[in-house]
């Protein structure tokens, strides 16, 4: 029997897929770093291998080709985005707090997925074009679809001011949002950002 507080080592089959999974996390934020440096054109396998420490070879026993690279990088973001989402669906929110929650899961997904939103917006003929992303590319529409209704919600009860009415007020939100979040130090809080975007666009509550 071993004696009190001992802690048995992982056998060897264990200690190989946690490495396995520890190697693959590596190759993902490396990739995601050196692509959205470089773009996804310009960076080739062997600097992706380099960059992970690792033969260019062994880099194939975790992804197949860059595409699936891409894609993996790409899907994991969109998934995080997608999850926060639906949880703010989900919630029984006034239009302007449905706003100002969609805002901050942008921003949370921005400053979580940095790279794979520069990615996203850098190589976007690639992302549109790519077989691997068919789900990324309509899940972007249905996030447009979303916060379109969202707008139109806010509009419709008086808390977008009426000036924005006739402007994709949605696109502009976003290109904002992504600005600020790749610009913004750690100086500049969540709360300042959504302060800032909201500010503008939102009406006063009626009665006040």
């Amino acid at each position: 029997m071993p004696p009190a507080g001992h802690v048995p080592r992982a056998g060897p089959e264990v200690s190989q897929v946690a490495g396995r999974v520890n190697k693959r996390d590596v190759v993902l934020r490396e990739s995601a770093r050196l692509f959205a440096e470089r773009g996804i054109e310009a960076t080739t396998m062997r600097v992706i291998a380099d960059a992970c420490g690792i033969q260019a070879a062994s880099l194939y026993h975790h992804f197949a080709s860059k595409d699936e690279l891409v894609a993996a990088i790409l899907t994991r973001s969109d998934a995080h985005i997608t999850g926060l989402y639906d949880a703010i669906l989900d919630a029984p929110l006034e239009p302007a707090d449905r706003l100002e929650a969609m805002i901050r899961a942008t921003l949370d997904n921005f400053v979580h997925h940095r790279d794979a939103a520069r990615i996203y917006y850098r190589d976007r003929a690639y992302v549109a074009q790519s077989p691997l992303l068919t789900r990324v590319r309509d899940n972007a529409v249905a996030h447009d679809e979303l916060w379109d209704r969202s707008i139109e919600a806010a509009l419709a009860a008086g808390r977008v001011s009426p000036r924005f009415a006739a402007i994709d007020l949605r696109r502009l939100l976003q290109e904002l949002m992504w600005s600020t979040a790749r610009l913004r130090g750690d100086a500049v809080s969540a709360d300042d950002i959504v302060h800032v975007l909201l500010h503008g666009i939102l009406a006063p509550e009626p009665g006040l």
